[in-house]
């Protein structure tokens, strides 16, 4: 379970990433832009246009560094008995790549989801803020356990949390 928890930090940075989630002087703010207007609805109502404003107001607000994202390389790595430090510096001595993402969401999960996009979004920030928090100095949580902020998704729509939406962020 703690490999498989360690995994998922790492995947869910990953894809924050893939997903315009990176340093682009975001403030964590997940409530503007057009995917605001849609925080009262219930995800397994939202239309494709919909899915798609929440997808760039999510990237747009939630933001994970290429050094949040090796940090969390490093303390994979040292979970595993690797050199944090020596992951994390080579990590960024990397070039950056290219987005995969191309602004793209998917919505796997979302039919018949009763959680309401602000309690999705409370989760996307709460598992952001869980990466970001991810040092050397500070290992991963590994209980398995998703954030506190994702408590009313996971109540309401687990096979959100089960298909990796949360993870994707920006999904």
């Amino acid at each position: 379970m703690t490999r498989m928890k360690l995994l998922g930090l790492l995947m869910a940075g990953l894809a924050l990433a893939a997903c315009g989630g990176d340093d682009d002087g975001g403030n964590g703010d997940t409530g503007g832009q057009s995917g605001g207007d849609l925080d009262g609805k219930q995800l397994g109502q939202l239309t494709a246009a919909d899915s798609q404003a929440l997808c760039q107001d999510l990237a747009a607000s939630v933001t994970v560094t290429k050094e949040d994202l090796c940090e969390v390389a490093g303390a994979f790595a040292g979970a595993f008995g690797g050199d944090c430090e020596a992951t994390k510096a080579e990590c960024m001595s990397e070039p950056d790549q290219p987005s995969q993402g191309g602004g793209e969401c998917s919505t796997e999960g979302f039919a018949g989801c009763t959680a309401t996009v602000a309690e999705y979004k409370a989760c996307v920030k709460a598992q952001a803020d869980a990466v970001k928090a991810i040092t050397c100095a500070t290992p991963p949580d590994t209980s398995g356990e998703p954030p506190a902020g994702c408590a009313a998704l996971s109540e309401k729509c687990p096979e959100v949390l089960s298909t990796g939406e949360t993870d994707g962020a920006g999904s």
